[in-house]
């Protein structure tokens, strides 16, 4: 089965129409009609992408698990990108949630999937797979992940980085790292100074970044990069 994404919404276009109608009037003036025929071509693209998406991995879809609330939000964001790379992202969140995956599901996901660019969603699923992916929770030390994406994929790849974070998808926790000299506490003699040992351990100890996968950044992945949900329509 497929879904006609143009059909998707309807009952949402049809409440917004008359607001809607107002608004296009007005840049119309401005910019004709290329912004409506561009949003088309993507529309048409998106088709292809998320009829693909359900062939791919079998899934049975029920329009009754898309909200109008979700479709609106989906299709005002999806046919703003013509970049396959993040067309393929949107039609993976919509045929999904078609299928009944709650990860996909989240409206939430919509927005910060908008916001990625080609090398976001590239240097994205490279990161997970660097830091080991769900059910192990993804977490790398900063510099690591600096320096691996910089000779991976270029400079441009730490803007990639940045943006992840900001997006809330990884964020930075802090640990304590131990760079030499006691290995342990059984190392110390009976009768060792107490001042002296606190001198060493903060000598020897260093505050590190590490970047670690948030909750939502964990539900994008599942929505996105992992197998479809155990919920999901399969067959």
């Amino acid at each position: 089965m497929t879904i006609d994404i143009t059909k998707m919404i309807e009952p949402a276009k049809a409440v917004l129409a008359p607001a809607g109608g107002t608004l296009g009037e007005g840049w119309a003036a401005v910019l004709g009609d290329r912004i409506a025929a561009w949003r088309l071509r993507n529309a048409a693209a998106l088709q292809i992408q998320v009829n693909r998406e359900l062939q791919k991995m079998g899934l049975r879809v029920d329009r009754s698990r898309i909200p109008e609330r979700y479709a609106i939000a989906w299709f005002e964001e999806a046919t703003k990108q013509d970049e396959p790379e993040i067309q393929a992202l949107f039609a993976r969140l919509l045929a999904r949630a078609a299928a009944g995956d709650p990860a996909a599901a989240d409206r939430r996901l919509v927005e910060i999937v908008g916001r990625l660019t080609p090398m976001d969603a590239q240097v994205l699923r490279w990161l997970f797979d660097l830091a080991g992916p769900p059910p192990r929770h993804p977490q790398i030390a900063e510099w690591e992940a600096w320096k691996a994406a910089k000779a991976s994929f270029g400079e441009p790849a730490t803007l990639s980085i940045e943006h992840v974070v900001v997006l809330g998808i990884f964020e930075r926790q802090f640990s304590f790292r131990q760079e030499g000299g006691l290995s342990s506490w059984h190392t110390v003699e009976a009768g060792y100074p107490v001042g002296r040992l606190a001198d060493e351990i903060s000598g020897n100890m260093t505050i590190v970044p590490d970047l670690s996968a948030s909750a939502i950044g964990l539900s994008l992945y599942a929505a996105c990069f992992g197998e479809p949900s155990a919920k999901a329509g399969i067959g």
